[in-house]
């Protein structure tokens, strides 16, 4: 008995040893292109490096200037760029978490009370997100063009409309990125909903059916709280893609008429312009925002809900 336990636990930890030793790879690519990747760029957000600089061995110095910009501190020129990418930043993001995740909740939630078709509504629903990001601004393109023979100015036209300069105008141009990732950019977080719903025991929704009449007042007071992990981490990956957003800005209007998020102020920054320090400390601010933001989600959420027995 006593040999047996012992074989058990030398077996154990041979497992652990193997587990570890599996994970160490990835670890190791992990530390290589984040860990020393962000140490790196965080200490070139003090200094005045560019790619000039780089590639022809100039004086690189240590300065503080990168992040009095940003801030308008002393006698630093204030970057009123960055402010404004931040502004076209934070409305993708809002109106897409928002958008996004009430859209997958009511699919989510629709597909699971049908008896039949589940698998293919799923699939259907989630086909979009299969689409690369170069295809579906090419649509977009299409959709929205200047030209007349644009789908969304034949809708206007054919209401007796005047034609709209849908992405060349400052009025027009971010609502008209927003609406094509807006209706079917909540393929995955319609899964995780979904998975979270089922996971729901029936005998929780009978007894909420016998105390409980309305199906509103059942699903905002029993189904939601039980959903709370799933709700939480889907309102955290939205923030996340949403400062992150940067693809639709850079194929379809190249950020201009009012585009221009700050994922691409910061890669205009850096690999247009040169300023390799700039734009480093763009992309610190940018990382302590989605820090910021994702810690008072978590404190808004409360406690984890570590299971629904």
């Amino acid at each position: 008995m006593e040999f047996s336990l012992k074989t058990r636990h030398i077996h154990k930890h041979e497992n652990e040893l193997k587990a570890t030793g599996l994970l160490a790879f990835p670890m190791a690519w992990w530390t290589l292109w984040f860990v020393i990747a962000f140490i790196a760029a965080f200490i070139f957000s003090f200094t005045n490096v560019t790619l000039a600089k780089l590639a022809n061995g100039g004086t690189i110095s240590f300065t503080f200037v990168n992040y009095q910009r940003i801030f308008g501190f002393t006698s630093a020129k204030f970057d009123k760029n960055f402010w404004e990418a931040m502004k076209v930043t934070l409305i993708w993001t809002v109106v897409m978490t928002i958008g996004n995740n009430f859209m997958a909740l009511l699919c989510a939630f629709l597909i699971n009370s049908i008896k039949k078709g589940k698998k293919l509504f799923l699939g259907m629903l989630f086909w979009p997100s299969l689409v690369s990001g170069v295809v579906g601004s090419d649509v977009t393109k299409m959709v929205f063009g200047s030209q007349n023979s644009s789908l969304a100015n034949k809708i206007v036209m054919a209401f007796g409309g005047e034609p709209i300069q849908w992405l060349t105008d400052k009025n027009f141009a971010l609502i008209s990125l927003m609406i094509m990732p807006f209706l079917l950019g909540f393929a995955t977080k319609m899964l995780i909903y979904y998975s979270s719903l089922i996971s729901i025991p029936d005998t929780y929704k009978e007894a909420a059916v016998l105390e409980i009449r309305s199906p509103f007042k059942i699903f905002i007071k029993i189904t939601l709280p039980l959903m709370k992990n799933a709700v939480v981490l889907n309102l955290i990956l939205s923030i996340i893609d949403g400062f992150k957003i940067m693809g639709p800005m850079q194929l379809i209007t190249q950020g201009g008429y009012g585009t221009e998020s700050e994922m691409l102020y910061i890669y205009d920054t850096a690999f247009k312009d040169g300023n390799i320090g700039r734009a480093c400390a763009y992309a610190t601010i940018l990382f302590l925002i989605i820090l910021i933001f994702t810690f008072i989600q978590k404190l808004i959420s409360g406690k984890e809900v570590k299971s629904i027995e």
